[in-house]
């Protein structure tokens, strides 16, 4: 088997961003508003606290978007700039391109450790909003949870899905699917992003999304609420969580264990191998991590900060 990495786009298109965030603030259920304005609170809080300044964003214009992970929002620009992600107590951040922690400690933001890391993607795993991606079962599922970023307009991403099709009699595995399209949200990747809010919205999305590569055609459009914007803006931010923890590398297809380890594809693989590297005995052995960094804040502007470990006596 011989997949064609691509790269995935990182930029989103501002304009493209800044209308889909508007929208989302309108429709937003008060719940998931109080949660936002948690974290919007103690992100700025804390930024401020450890004297870092955004010259293009400020806590009363700041859109805050909430990401398939339950607990982590993207913090974005009135103009549809993703400046950060972070979580309900302010005390994670991407700014700068990495995942780091602040307001722990005086000073700047500091880059997570290689423990902190496995912290955060632990329970990042264990909070994935499993119920709002596109589940598709081979077999008797394997008890798999297995994570898969995909596009449309991805070339290996139809190698894969020729190559799962013809090894399904021997797959008994589970992957939840996140599609996008290559291109990000360029106004030229609209098409691509058209179709995935057709499957997405299809009564049987999964059956939907293995009949697009198996036929190359599209259910009926059925209005369910998504745009091409919210389907990019998903893919992103969950996306770009993943490369910050250090899980993924930023290609397509990609996908990831319930550990948050990427599982990688070989060249030449038959059916018996794919079918092995996607079984029910290569599920890593789990245990409920710790709730630290995704734990609930109680209260806006007074940051809950992750349990830190007991000093010598």
């Amino acid at each position: 088997m011989s997949h064609h990495l691509a790269r995935a786009p990182f930029k989103p298109a501002s304009a493209i961003m800044a209308a889909l965030l508007a929208v989302a603030a309108a429709i937003a259920p008060s719940a998931a508003l109080a949660d936002q304005n948690t974290a919007r609170t103690n992100f700025f809080a804390n930024m401020q606290k450890a004297g870092v300044t955004l010259a293009d964003v400020t806590p009363a214009n700041a859109q805050v978007v909430p990401t398939q992970v339950k607990g982590m929002y993207g913090i974005y620009t009135p103009a549809g700039k993703l400046v950060s992600l972070t979580n309900d107590a302010g005390t994670i951040t991407t700014k700068g391109g990495d995942l780091s922690n602040i307001g722990l400690q005086a000073g700047k933001p500091r880059r997570m450790t290689p423990k902190q890391l496995d912290e955060v993607r632990a329970e990042v795993m264990a909070n994935l909003d499993y119920d709002k991606l596109i589940k598709i079962s081979y077999g008797n599922g394997g008890g798999r949870k297995i994570l898969m970023f995909s596009a449309v307009d991805c070339p290996g991403c139809q190698m894969l899905e020729k190559d799962l099709a013809k090894a399904a009699s021997r797959l008994n595995t589970t992957f939840y699917l996140v599609p996008s399209s290559l291109l990000g949200s360029d106004p030229a990747a609209v098409p691509a992003l058209e179709k995935v809010v057709k499957i997405r919205c299809d009564a049987n999305p999964a059956l939907a999304w293995q009949t697009f590569w198996a036929k190359r055609t599209l259910p009926q459009p059925k209005a369910c609420g998504l745009t091409t914007q919210n389907v990019q803006r998903d893919f992103y931010l969950l996306f770009h969580m993943m490369v910050t923890m250090k899980a993924i590398k930023p290609v397509v297809p990609m996908l990831v264990s319930e550990d948050g380890k990427w599982i990688r594809l070989f060249r030449d693989m038959n059916s018996t191998a794919l079918a092995s590297a996607f079984a029910a005995e290569r599920k890593p052995d789990m245990t409920a991590p710790t709730t630290q960094w995704l734990a609930a804040a109680p209260a806006a502007g007074k940051p809950a900060l992750p349990a830190q470990p007991a000093k010598a006596r």
